[in-house]
């Protein structure tokens, strides 16, 4: 099976406090989100971005959940500064587990 991987960063006018919040709120519907395996939430102080990274079964999918967060609003309750946000998309190749090396194939 083809993963694909989407990575959303961005600034955001939210405290980290509200961000949390907003974070928990969402969690229940991106457990019913169409063909997420797994989210994780991040943030870089250093840089002043936060984030998440999505993998997804397949890339439909994942533009799927892209056109969602941009259009339904999804983004506008992180606080997202749109001058700030980058979004990158990209297909698993080969997984790293422990201390084992794993492809697709396996």
């Amino acid at each position: 099976m083809q993963k694909t991987i989407l990575n959303i960063q961005f600034k955001t006018s939210l405290c980290k406090d509200e961000l949390i919040r907003v974070c928990e709120e969402d969690k229940e519907l991106m457990s019913k989100t169409k063909g997420l395996f797994i989210k994780y939430y991040h943030i870089n102080d250093e840089k002043n971005l936060v984030g998440s990274t999505y993998i997804f079964n397949k890339e439909d999918n994942a533009r799927d959940y892209l056109s969602s967060f941009m259009m339904d609003g999804i983004g506008v309750r992180y606080g997202i500064i749109p001058e700030s946000l980058q979004v990158n998309f990209g297909s698993v190749i080969m997984e790293v587990c422990g201390d084992g090396l794993f492809t697709l194939d396996n």
